[in-house]
């Protein structure tokens, strides 16, 4: 069978013909991927609120719109995260044109030209503002992964444990203000541009080592972050407050409860890895059956 002179190939129910038009209709596609996620959150809310009907909130542990807030929350934490690890990546002396070593190149470079200093100092002064900058985006992420994780302790013991863990990144306030580095009265990370350009001149070493090196705060923090994105989800939010209310119940009630936390967990992971595969193009329109993956949240 041919149509317009193009072979109508059918496989399992799908024309070949379709497929073409539906590749040339992007507004189509989309449209359909869109339904298809509204068909399963309309699904997924029927289900849970057919359960509420048997059984009381206390019971059947978290509902879906906790559910769906838990998975907010660990998006916005993703991105925090991702941020704070990408600029920890700049001071990292072992990562490709970190901003140290452009720092040190300048000085070189301004070494070998004594016939022109002018120019080339200004190329030392634009490498040292680069350093500044790149300290004062590593204080703003590392302040705003904080600020997340404060204000989302009680989502699980473990956020405030990762709270924790990374205040202890932080070296004693005598090496920070060797660095130009401190905290003010609210405990936000801050950087004083005139101190740390003043360190950079008397011992550029020293700075680069304490920040970037083997072992220096960048690579801690960095690191710290990386762990966390590999982490599961169950490590990164702990137990949950609503084990409060479990431990006044039965031990029907109590794993009742454990399995349903058990699906949001998956649903939660299943969500990040959708997202993640979203954001890295589920729309290219060269991967027509990407809706698919829209699965993995039932």
């Amino acid at each position: 069978m041919t149509t317009s002179g193009v072979p109508n190939y059918s496989y399992s129910g799908y024309s070949y013909n379709n497929y073409q038009n539906d590749m040339l209709n992007s507004s189509s596609w989309v449209d359909k991927a869109n339904q298809e996620a509204e068909n399963i959150k309309n699904s997924t809310t029927n289900k849970t609120s057919s359960s509420s009907s048997t059984s009381s909130s206390k019971s059947t542990g978290v509902s879906v719109s906790s559910s769906a807030s838990n998975s907010t929350f660990l998006l916005g934490y993703q991105a925090n995260l991702e941020d704070l690890e990408a600029s920890a990546s700049k001071l990292q002396v072992t990562n490709k044109d970190n901003v140290f070593t452009k720092y040190e190149n300048a000085l070189a470079e301004l070494a070998k030209h004594p016939e022109d200093q002018e120019t080339y100092q200004k190329k030392v002064d634009q490498a040292a503002d680069d350093i500044v900058a790149a300290y004062k985006d590593f204080a703003d992420k590392y302040n705003n992964v904080l600020d997340y994780l404060s204000n989302n302790q009680e989502r699980g013991s473990g956020i405030a444990a990762q709270l924790e863990s990374f205040k202890r990144m932080m070296p004693n306030e005598k090496t920070l203000k060797a660095m130009g580095m401190s905290f003010d009265t609210n405990g936000k990370l801050q950087i004083d541009e005139d101190s740390l350009k003043e360190a950079l001149k008397k011992d550029p070493t020293y700075v680069k080592e304490l920040m970037g090196g083997q072992f220096g705060i960048a690579e801690r923090v960095g690191s710290k972050a990386t762990s966390i994105l590999d982490s599961s989800v169950d490590k990164i939010i702990g137990s949950s407050g609503s084990s409060d209310n479990s431990s006044s119940s039965s031990a029907s009630s109590s794993s009742s409860t454990s399995t349903s936390n058990k699906k949001v967990s998956a649903m939660s992971d299943s969500f990040l890895q959708f997202a993640s595969f979203a954001k890295s193009g589920a729309y290219n329109l060269s991967n027509y059956y990407a809706v698919s993956m829209l699965n993995m949240l039932v």
